[in-house]
Formats: structure tokens, C-alpha cells, sequence
């Protein structure tokens, strides 16, 4: 029988041979159509997360990789804040010429159009999707100082002492995700947003909130250093980095599921050759052992998908987003 680590192993490494089987084969047909001449000058890939974090470090590695497949610099530009509304924004509106990429994490798209009144942008007529890159889950944490050592624990104190206990948000996405278990569970707490996740983790390492959502990749570090408490995690199985932290579905909160993901984007109206061959890129990346070893050393997952399956995914990953927000009763801004 398989340990919950061996299962969570296991699945990645199935998902991450029949996704790029499909990714592969999907491009392969368009690869002799790639244009020679792309790109003939640096790309920037305009990212929504800040400096340090565990997106960041992927998105550099991707760049680094692109860099080195094509013989010509993709550089970072970093653009986090608004809840990915200013990356994404003003990815949008450049120039569709496939040298502006946006590096995205799911709620920019599948959350935002359903947790603003308005946006400047229009995540489906605005934003060409290239690839889906990564699966991200995500973890329940709370100060190593914190009294609370279960979910269970947590969630029981905030039941006995409703709008006491408060908790980080940095996105939409991690607003709707904590609103999603808080529901299930009856809870009463205090929404602290932050601008980025890195600018709420010294106030999560301070206790000044109680608890917040992280990407698996930004907690783990603080969890192996005896700075965070890890209660549970967003996967349906079990992270192979922490092997000892059950599930929202273990803990009976399984409805309240959602991992995020990292995608690649190009402005609308970026000839598809140029889509097709980044895609492709892309896709190559996430086999790459520079990236097999981020997703270890992370805990994140490999889940490739090329342009066509990626924009199907994401129209189902809104209904999805959509039915938390509007069960959860959180208002658009």
C-alpha cells in the first residue's frame, strides 16, 4: 500500500508523463510552421508576484531556460500587487507581438472576473493562453508560536470567539480559497489583505494575524525551519514535501478544494505561430531537469498543458471559481 508521500509521487510523476504526451503531440503537428526568426530580440515575461517568492523563482528558471533554448534573452520584470490586476493588465494592452509574456497564477484569471465589479482588462478576450506550467497547492499555515497545532483546533477557537481571530490574504484567489473552508467550517474571522504574499509572510512569522494560505512553495522553507506550522493542505492527496500534513478533503473540508497553477500569456492577437513555438518551449521546460528539480525541492507539481487544453481548462477552472465565490457570499469589489 502506498504512503500518502509514494501516492502524491506517484500521481505527479502519471499526470506529468500523460500531460506532456498530450501537450507534445498536440504541437508536434504545428512544429515544422514555427517561425525561424522568433524571437530576434529580448522577451520580457511580465510576472504577478514579487521578488522571492516561489513564483518568482520558477518564472526566472523558465526564462533562464527560453533564454538558453532560443539564443536570446527572456528577462523578468516583476509587477506584483492589485491582486494581479496590474500585471495583467498591462500585459493586455502591449503590443501582441509575443515579446510581452504574462507569467499568471490562476486567480488573475479564473477568480478576478468574478471578485471585481470591473476589471481593465478582459481575461478572456484579452489574455492568449500559451501553457500551463505548474500546479501549485496550497497550505493552511499558522506562527510555529501559535497555540493551534490541527485545523480542527484553529477552526474551533474562531467558532468560540467569532471576528477574534484573523487571517492573510494577498490575493483574490487566496481570499476566495480561506472564505471557501471559514464557510464550511462556520467561522467568523478577519480578512487582513496584503498586497503580496511576501509582504504578509513577516506578519504571519509575528503572529500579528493568525493564519494565512500559502503557496506550498513559499511554505516549506518556513515550515522546515521551525518558523510556520503547516495544518493542512489544498491537494486532493497529500504533498510529497509534507508528508505529514493531511488534506482539506482528510479534515471533512473537501469542498473547499482549489489549488492554483502557473500559466503562461501572450496578449490577444499574437500570431499563432509564435504561440504555438513558446508553447512548445514551454511544455519542453516543464520536463527539464532544472525545472524536475523546483518542483522537488518546492513541492509544487508538474501539469503541462499546451495552448488548446490549457484555454479548456481555464473556462472550467472559472465555473469552478465562480460557484465558491457566489456560495461563499464574498462580494465583488
Amino acid at each position: 500500500m502506498f504512503t500518502h508521500s509514494q501516492e502524491s509521487t506517484t500521481l505527479h510523476r502519471r499526470v506529468l508523463r500523460l500531460s506532456l504526451w498530450g501537450a507534445l503531440l498536440g504541437l508536434a503537428a504545428s512544429a515544422t510552421a514555427q517561425p525561424a526568426a522568433y524571437p530576434d530580440r529580448p522577451v520580457r515575461i511580465v510576472s504577478v508576484s514579487g521578488a522571492g517568492t516561489g513564483v518568482d523563482d520558477f518564472t526566472r528558471l523558465a526564462a533562464k531556460y527560453l533564454s538558453d533554448k532560443t539564443g536570446k534573452s527572456f528577462y523578468v520584470e516583476n509587477r506584483p500587487g492589485a491582486n494581479s490586476i496590474l500585471a495583467s493588465d498591462h500585459v493586455a494592452k502591449a503590443a501582441p507581438d509575443g515579446y510581452t509574456l504574462l507569467l499568471a497564477v490562476a486567480s488573475a484569471v479564473a477568480a478576478n472576473p468574478y471578485m471585481f465589479k470591473s476589471l481593465p482588462y478582459d481575461a478572456n478576450k484579452d489574455l492568449l493562453p500559451i501553457a500551463r506550467m505548474s500546479v501549485v497547492p496550497i497550505v493552511v499555515t499558522v506562527p510555529a508560536t501559535s497555540p493551534y497545532r490541527s485545523l480542527d483546533a484553529l477552526l474551533a477557537a474562531a467558532r468560540a470567539h467569532p471576528g477574534k481571530l484573523s487571517y492573510g490574504t494577498s490575493t483574490s484567489g487566496y481570499k476566495v480559497m480561506t472564505a471557501a473552508i471559514n464557510g464550511l467550517a462556520k467561522v467568523q474571522a478577519l480578512d487582513v489583505p496584503y498586497k503580496s504574499s511576501s509582504g504578509m509572510l513577516p506578519d504571519l512569522l509575528a503572529g500579528t494575524i493568525d493564519y494565512a494560505m500559502l503557496e506550498v512553495s513559499q511554505a516549506v522553507p518556513q515550515v522546515e525551519g521551525g518558523k510556520l506550522r503547516a495544518l493542512a493542505v489544498s491537494s486532493p492527496v497529500r504533498v510529497a514535501a509534507l508528508p505529514d500534513v493531511p488534506t482539506l478533503g482528510e479534515l471533512g473540508l473537501g469542498d473547499a478544494t482549489l489549488t492554483s497553477w502557473l500559466g503562461l500569456f501572450a496578449p490577444a492577437g499574437t500570431p499563432r505561430p509564435i504561440v504555438d513555438k513558446l508553447s512548445l518551449l514551454a511544455v519542453e521546460f516543464v520536463a527539464s531537469p532544472e525545472a524536475q528539480a523546483h518542483f522537488a525541492r518546492r513541492g509544487t507539481a508538474a501539469y503541462p498543458a499546451a495552448s488548446g487544453e490549457f484555454t479548456k481548462a481555464i473556462r472550467e477552472d472559472q465555473a469552478r471559481w465562480k460557484h465558491y465565490i457566489t456560495t461563499t457570499g464574498l462580494q465583488p469589489e
